[in-house]
């Protein structure tokens, strides 16, 4: 619950210091997310939504900050030996990022990257003749990198597909994103 509360303070003070820069500008995002996760059987995905605060340092380079969080988490079911296994992750993440824009006009294509904390939450539920029992627990928080390109539609609009690397002590738990953003302070 703190951190959320951390996250929240951190973006509503980078939102009102857009309000008094020309240079920055904060943008909402949503799209589609899937896990790419080291070892798994088969995937999940879900609908992310997300801020992200940007600093022109100069015409083609944008950095900044970002915040984003899968709605709903990543849902798995399985059965192992009759047992029924529901699972759902949720993956936050805090970072930063630079955006290079490559060219002029209508349509800028840029590239990304970024590093950050990846954190969040478990929950799993087994069932087994007709008995439940679930768990809910905090996942290990972890330092990871996004690389990912994009394009500039409009001077309020964009789209971009990154490729988050997160590696944990037990597994890895990668995911990419295809997402579109609205500038709502340019």
């Amino acid at each position: 619950m703190k951190t959320r509360i951390a996250i929240a303070l951190f973006v509503v003070l980078f939102a009102f210091t857009a309000f008094a820069q020309s240079n920055l500008s904060v943008s909402v995002l949503t799209g589609y997310t899937m896990t790419a996760f080291e070892d798994q059987e088969s995937a999940a995905g879900t609908l992310p939504i997300g801020v992200q605060v940007g600093y022109k340092v100069n015409p083609s380079l944008v950095v900044g900050g970002e915040f984003n969080m899968p709605l709903g988490g990543f849902s798995f079911e399985d059965e192992f030996y009759g047992m029924k296994v529901s699972s759902t992750i949720n993956q936050n993440l805090i970072g930063a990022f630079a955006k290079y824009t490559l060219g002029s006009g209508n349509l800028q294509p840029f590239v990304k990257v970024g590093a950050g904390q990846y954190f969040g939450n478990r929950s799993a539920e087994v069932e087994y003749m007709g008995e439940k029992e679930s768990e809910d627990f905090d996942i290990e928080s972890a330092f990871g990198f996004s690389i990912g390109a994009g394009a500039s539609l409009t001077p309020s609009i964009f789209a971009e597909f990154n490729y988050h690397l997160v590696n944990r002590e037990d597994a890895g738990m990668n995911t990419w994103s295809v997402l579109v953003g609205y500038k709502i302070i340019k």
